[in-house]
């Protein structure tokens, strides 16, 4: 398993950055395009986070 780190961009320059296990990228992907509604999650600096996959700009996937 690889450790992908995956960075949710918003208005105003606010990140919000998630670390996902996969296999490789292409999972992670996939998982991302599957999102809509509501995402909830615990950040890398371990804040809990609940947004509307709407209001997202930019998703960034890095390794």
């Amino acid at each position: 398993m690889i450790t992908f780190k995956v960075i949710y961009t918003f208005e105003k320059g606010v990140t919000v950055t998630e670390e996902v296990e996969a296999e490789n990228k292409s999972e992670v992907i996939g998982s991302i395009k599957d999102l809509e509604g509501f995402v909830e999650l615990t950040c890398t600096e371990g804040h809990y986070h609940r947004f509307d996959f709407a209001d997202v700009k930019l998703v960034t996937i890095t390794e």
